[in-house]
């Protein structure tokens, strides 16, 4: 026996009040929603609960496609950030193979003096304080070493900074846009419930008029319910698609 589904998502609250809404318009002759319902749906009226839900749906969707590049760049640019740490780290280990760099300069980058392995790569954080050791490491490491200082190349610790500061600027930029993205979904969150409860005060209002009608059978009320946006679902999970008829009157 198919049995109704309610709606219980944004895209789902969307469709039933869409339905309603055409539904209303296709069928004056025979509307199955009130007067009140209607002043929640009417696309004229700024202040109407579904026109301010559908701004807050699309204000997030706007958030989400301009947060996607930034937030794209800003792992672009802490790869590459994470290349050149770790290109330093083991350029600084084969001059220290040579003879050419001091162990004991490792520990100016925050390392153990007889360390074998570079530093753990794998969170931004990690990445970006890396870096950060490297460009006071290496300052430090010329200060301490005087005339003996050799500095490190391909990468440099300024090519580094260089690296660190674009990578600074793009995940400043992507969490920016993720706090916006963060205010607009909590501001559709806020509106949600009211519009969920329209849709389920909709569908309820749809299925009692048409059980009072004794000329429609279930499978009847159904076809013309569905018109109205509501969903049915068989027993065994599957949408129920009878035949959706284009007139809230049963065929003769």
């Amino acid at each position: 026996m198919p049995s109704r589904r309610l709606p219980n998502s944004v895209p789902a609250v969307i469709r039933t009040l869409t339905a309603a809404r055409e539904a209303w318009k296709r069928f004056p002759a025979d509307r199955l929603i009130s007067a009140t319902h209607w002043s929640e749906l009417d696309e004229t009226s700024p202040t109407a609960l579904f026109n301010r839900f559908l701004k807050e749906a699309s204000d997030v969707d706007k958030a989400i496609a301009a947060q996607a590049p930034l937030t794209s760049a800003q792992a672009q640019a802490i790869a590459r950030l994470a290349m050149h740490v770790s290109h330093y780290h083991q350029v600084y280990d084969l001059g220290v193979e040579r003879g050419h760099l001091p162990a004991a300069g490792r520990a100016y980058y925050g390392r153990d003096v007889s360390a074998t392995t570079i530093p753990a790569l794998t969170a931004q954080n990690a990445v970006l304080a890396a870096a950060e050791s490297i460009v006071k490491g290496e300052a430090d490491r010329q200060t301490a070493e005087g005339a003996a200082y050799k500095p490190m190349a391909l990468p440099s610790a300024a090519e580094v900074a260089s690296v660190l500061a674009d990578a600074k600027q793009k995940r400043s930029a992507a969490e920016t846009a993720k706090l916006a993205t963060d205010n607009e979904q909590n501001e559709l969150a806020a509106l949600y419930p009211e519009a969920q409860r329209l849709a389920v005060s909709i569908i309820n209002h749809i299925e009692f008029n048409l059980n009072e009608r004794p000329d429609l059978d279930a499978p009847g009320r159904r076809r013309i319910a569905r018109a109205w946006g509501v969903v049915y679902i068989n027993d065994d999970g599957t949408l129920n698609e009878e035949l959706v008829i284009e007139s809230p009157t049963p065929a003769e």
